[in-house]
């Protein structure tokens, strides 16, 4: 995939329905499908991190609002806030250039699709509204008009979710910033207001053309072009 934005795929359901094994699985089928993937899962009894001795929690205890940390071949960040994050916010902040992010949980987020997870005895009861569910996982049989999975068909999820998706991009409007001649990620929201912008400016010029096809911007900086 090659997307101006990750894909945003949160897994909901009770505890015990198996969420974690689901994203688990999905995260691997995607990673040999050659995506780069991550995964937020929402903690509402909170998580051993910042573990007592250590010198992110040496650094907590001294006054330190966000801690960043960084090792060869992996990083991390921890930031105190008085509220959770939207799914969206946090994919768009720290994983922009990723190409699928899977939430764990975030159930009551709007403009999430989702993935319900039930299982026999444990999480039963569809919820809705359904408007922004994408499909179903169920060991058992559901009447319910949204496409059904049974847990182990991970490939199946994972083309459904691919195909969906590729729907999409190919409805959206794609802006392209390049700089020095290197490409720079846009998310969604960032083309939306360059689109925006350009098209109110084209729109008070007198053109003969009354197509618009695609729009090429060039800026030089003395002789350099940026």
């Amino acid at each position: 995939m090659n997307r101006p934005s990750p894909l945003l795929v949160s897994v909901v359901g009770n505890s015990g329905a198996g969420k974690t094994t689901l994203i688990e699985k999905l995260l691997r089928e995607f990673s040999k499908r050659k995506c780069t993937v991550a995964a937020v899962k929402y903690c509402p009894h909170g998580f051993d991190l910042d573990v007592e001795g250590k010198d992110s929690w040496r650094f907590t205890e001294a006054g330190a609002k966000g801690i960043f940390l960084a090792s060869p071949g992996r990083i991390g960040l921890i930031e105190k806030t008085e509220h959770i994050p939207p799914l969206r916010d946090i994919a768009q902040s720290y994983f922009y250039n990723f190409d699928i992010v899977f939430g764990e949980g975030f159930g009551k987020e709007k403009g999430v699709d989702k993935v319900v997870v039930l299982r026999k005895g444990v999480s039963e009861q569809v919820p809705y509204p359904q408007d922004d569910i994408l499909a179903l996982v169920s060991d058992f049989e559901v009447e319910v008009e949204k496409p059904i999975f049974k847990p182990d068909d991970v490939s199946g999820i994972a083309d459904f979710i691919e195909q969906l998706f590729n729907q999409e991009d190919s409805m959206e409007t794609s802006v392209t910033l390049v700089i020095n001649k290197k490409p720079v990620p846009l998310n969604i929201y960032v083309q939306g207001v360059f689109k925006n912008v350009i098209l109110g400016i084209i729109a008070t010029l007198r053109r003969q053309d009354e197509e618009l096809k695609q729009i090429e911007i060039i800026i030089k900086n003395g002789e350099e072009v940026v």
